[in-house]
């Protein structure tokens, strides 16, 4: 398998001056297809990867699913007694996942606060809903990580990071990816750059920080690899199955990856299709290049995306270093998502 039109796009960008580093990794039916990284000065370089990270998050509450500590309809208070004030007693785990829970303004919640996970939680049990939960969908863009990560917590009574560990790190093989690194890996992290017409250039800086602190935000800190991203694609893919081992009971991933809310975005006024913790296609071009049922994903903030096809067994992360803004970015993650459509003869829009 030649890879001819993913080679050709994937060195387009740089020449296109689109990134200065870049990684991108394919598995195909359970196995490595395709991998390629260029930019980077260190020999097993780490990316930040934002909100691609989510699903990651997202998963060890699939894992808990799957044994039936929950339901998805299941009140978060139940788990988490103090949650359950100023309106929130309603809000289900489902409500979390499909970002319809109505807590998305994380405004009031000082940065400063971000390295005391004891405040952030205060924070949020002190919020009261801004809409009705479930009744529409506002992206949770920081919310979403801590909630997810405290009813974890609460269930297993284990801290997040070890909870992810156990639940997804340890058993699918994910050796380079957590949400906080130590500090002798700080030299292998590919640094940021802003785009000519980004308009967040504080980012590259705060992201900086956030990482040199080892501040754990699971709805945004994620570091890993193009690797070890398409390797958890590929288990979604494999509809639970990884290398001959059962991960997740394939009704759970049909349960996550089916559609479970949509509409226009109260935030960014974007139509949204959401599964639980998962994202699927939106209008084309996308950044799956497909609007097929069996597709889902998640990007991360003008840099990145990862997903898998269900019903080609495919996955891809691919991650670059350059911020770019909207539309520039989806054309740049479309093409690549394309052109792997192309190579392996998949459809695509």
């Amino acid at each position: 398998m030649q890879f001819t039109e993913t080679n050709k796009r994937f060195a387009q960008q740089f020449e296109d001056g689109l990134h200065t580093a870049a990684s991108l990794t394919v598995f195909a039916n359970g196995k490595l297809a395709f991998d390629i990284s260029r930019g980077h000065a260190v020999k097993n370089p780490l990316w930040h990867v934002f909100s691609m990270g989510k699903p990651l998050a997202a998963a060890v509450l699939w894992r808990f699913k799957s044994r039936g500590h929950f339901e998805w309809k299941t009140p978060v208070a139940e788990f988490w007694p103090e949650f359950g004030v100023r309106g929130k007693s309603r809000i289900t785990i489902g409500h979390v996942l499909t970002h319809t829970a109505g807590l998305a303004d994380h405004s009031k919640i000082p940065v400063d606060d971000y390295i005391d996970w004891g405040r952030v939680i205060n924070h949020l049990e002190d919020m009261t809903p801004a809409t009705e939960p479930g009744s529409y969908v506002h992206y949770h863009s920081r919310t979403f990580g801590w909630l997810v990560a405290e009813i974890a917590s609460r269930i297993s009574g284990l801290p997040f990071d070890e909870c992810f560990n156990r639940e997804v790190c340890y058993p699918l093989g994910l050796r380079q990816t957590a949400f906080t690194i130590e500090p002798s890996d700080l030299c292998r992290v590919v640094p940021l750059e802003n785009g000519e017409n980004w308009e967040q250039p504080e980012m590259v800086e705060s992201s900086r920080l956030l990482t040199t602190f080892q501040v754990t935000l699971p709805a945004g800190s994620l570091m890993t690899t193009t690797m070890d991203a398409a390797r958890f694609y590929a288990a979604i893919s494999g509809k639970g199955t990884t290398n001959g081992v059962a991960w997740l009971p394939a009704s759970i991933i049909e349960e996550v990856t089916s559609l479970q809310a949509e509409g226009n975005d109260s935030g960014s006024g974007n139509y949204s299709r959401v599964g639980f913790g998962i994202r699927l296609p939106s209008e084309p071009p996308n950044q799956y290049a497909s609007n097929n049922k069996g597709a889902v994903g998640h990007g991360g903030l003008g840099t990145c995306t990862g997903w898998a096809s269900i019903d080609d067994n495919v996955s891809v992360a691919f991650v670059a270093n350059t911020f770019q803004p909207g539309d520039v970015n989806r054309n740049r993650l479309h093409a690549i998502s394309e052109a792997i459509r192309i190579d392996l003869d998949l459809a695509h829009i």
